[in-house]
């Protein structure tokens, strides 16, 4: 049957399996292998044994007090632990083997430290040729990013200098566009443009223009008139014949010529106006119109006006010494159409 454990001063442990020794004054029981140092028990003083705490409570001697030593209830006595079952044996071994032991495993540190060390060091090794790698190319990216900021402006700066240039080279040819029509209106100070006679074969143009001038009017000799011809057509499909371009002696006659015009279609009816009819041509009678010989130029000019006119609303489009004007009303101020760009102000 177990004991209990309240009859036992060490731990208790397996009451019924294990030798035990009993303190022979407070017959508490304790295992042999929970003491510190049993073999120093002999079977003779087993009737007289005492445990570790009633030892300690018997008075000391080579004191002549007989005190007691007082029992501290709050103090525990740590029981003597057993070995644990199964555990290895203890084995002594000396300064040499342990020194050997320790040179081993200091050597098989070192071995994996130095195997560790070589494996580090290819890894770095291989990690900066990879970043020389990086910065060879970085350095290349770098130089080509340098050379196309440069590229790019040197372009930007000739990009400006051709803006420049473009608009000096417009305004240039703007200029010498101006002095040219100039010129070449200039040389057609003294023509006049006869426009829809009726062409005939064989057809004497000097004549022409003399009975013209004899219609208006206008005392014109063959001495006049230095030359006349018939000029191409703008549009080739038109029906209406080609002009007729009269070359005057002086701009004195061709300014005659042409007033001498204006007053003969002054204040007739449209169909009494000067038409084939005054110069001997049968059949249907047609408008004949007198007017400046314009530059190509100014005639397109001319023909630009005329249509915006009529768009905005203006009433009067005319042509008076090779230069075009406008009137909206007829007590409205006229305006001198110069180029184009004139003509896109009109409102």
């Amino acid at each position: 049957m177990s004991t209990d454990n309240n009859d036992w001063g060490c731990c208790g442990d397996n009451p019924d399996t294990e030798e035990y020794i009993k303190c022979q004054k407070c017959s508490k029981k304790f295992h042999v292998a929970c003491l510190s140092s049993p073999s120093v028990i002999k079977p003779s003083e087993l009737s007289t044994w005492e445990c570790p705490l009633c030892t300690s409570l018997r008075p000391k001697t080579g004191h002549n007090d007989n005190t007691p030593v007082r029992f501290n209830p709050n103090v525990t006595v740590r029981a003597f632990k057993r070995q644990a079952l199964q555990s290895p044996p203890i084995i002594g071994a000396s300064a040499d083997e342990v020194r050997g032991i320790m040179q081993e495993y200091c050597k098989s540190i070192t071995s994996k430290i130095d195997s560790l060390t070589i494996s580090i060091s290819s890894e770095i090794k291989s990690v900066k040729e990879e970043m020389l790698e990086i910065r060879s190319s970085m350095d290349f990216m770098n130089s080509k990013y340098e050379l196309l900021i440069k590229d790019h402006k040197e372009t930007k700066q000739a990009m400006v200098d051709f803006q420049k240039e473009n608009s000096a080279l417009k305004t240039n040819v703007k200029d010498l566009t101006v002095r040219i029509n100039t010129l070449e209106q200039n040389a057609r100070a003294m023509n006049v443009e006869i426009q829809c006679i009726p062409e005939k074969k064989n057809e004497n143009l000097m004549q022409v223009v003399t009975r013209l001038g004899t219609v208006l009017k206008c005392n014109v000799k063959n001495e006049d008139v230095i030359n006349c011809t018939r000029i191409a057509k703008i549009n080739p499909n038109s029906t209406r014949p080609k002009s007729i371009v009269a070359q005057f002696a002086n701009k004195k006659i061709r300014d005659e010529f042409l007033a001498a015009s204006i007053n003969f279609n002054r204040k007739k009816a449209m169909q009494d106006k000067l038409n084939s009819s005054h110069l001997g041509f049968n059949g249907k009678k047609s408008p004949i119109f007198i007017v400046d010989h314009l530059s190509p130029m100014n005639k397109s000019l001319h023909a630009a006006a005329r249509k915006i006119g009529k768009e905005k609303g203006y009433k009067h489009v005319w042509v008076r010494n090779g230069r075009i004007f406008m009137r909206k009303t007829d007590n409205s101020d006229y305006m001198l159409i110069r180029d184009m760009d004139s003509l896109n102000c009109i409102k």
